[in-house]
C-alpha cells in the first residue's frame, strides 16, 4: 500500500525550472508546469523544456568534471 502524501507538494517546472507548490486551489499550475509557463504556447514550451533539460545535463557534467582529480601530463621522454 502506498504511503500517504501531503496535500501539497513542491514541484519543479519542466520549462523554466522554478519550484512551486502543487496543487493549490485556484492556481493554473499543472503537475509539470508553473502558473507562468502554463500560458506559453505548447510548441514554445516544448522548446523551453528541451533547453532546460540540456542546461541541467551540462551543469551535471560540469560538476562531475570539477570534482574529478586533475592528472598532470607526463613530461616528454628525453631523446
Amino acid at each position: 500500500m502506498a504511503k500517504p502524501q501531503p496535500a501539497t507538494r513542491i514541484r519543479t517546472c519542466r520549462a523554466c525550472g522554478k519550484q512551486f507548490e502543487y496543487p493549490i486551489k485556484g492556481s493554473l499550475a499543472t503537475r509539470f508546469h508553473c502558473e507562468e509557463c502554463v500560458d506559453i504556447p505548447p510548441a514554445i514550451r516544448t522548446i523551453f523544456e528541451r533547453l532546460s533539460n540540456r542546461i541541467q545535463k551540462l551543469e551535471h557534467t560540469l560538476k562531475r568534471l570539477e570534482a574529478k582529480p586533475v592528472v598532470p601530463p607526463k613530461p616528454p621522454a628525453p631523446t
